[in-house]
């Protein structure tokens, strides 16, 4: 089985515990915007490879990104809106 990109980067450092939770919220975000978010804010990579490695133009790399960010932006305030236990 060939995977579709790469696991280790050679940056790649431990996400601090907000990171963890973005992460979290990735999974829910559909495959073509979770993939772009984990390989540039979890792996590091730039968009320029982002494109090479999912076989898309930068610009759709860099929209993706966006509506990545906005969707867990979304997530991030409703969670921080909601009362305490």
């Amino acid at each position: 089985m060939k995977l579709r990109y790469p696991l280790q980067r050679h940056n790649t450092v431990l996400p601090q515990s907000d990171d963890v939770l973005r992460v979290l919220w990735a999974f829910q975000l559909p495959r073509s915007y979770r993939e772009v978010f984990l390989l540039k804010e979890i792996q590091g990579y730039t968009f320029a490879e982002i494109a090479a490695i999912l076989g898309i133009r930068v610009e759709t790399a860099l929209a993706r990104l966006e509506c990545a960010r906005r969707e867990i932006g979304r997530v991030e305030d409703s969670v921080a809106m909601e009362p305490a236990s």
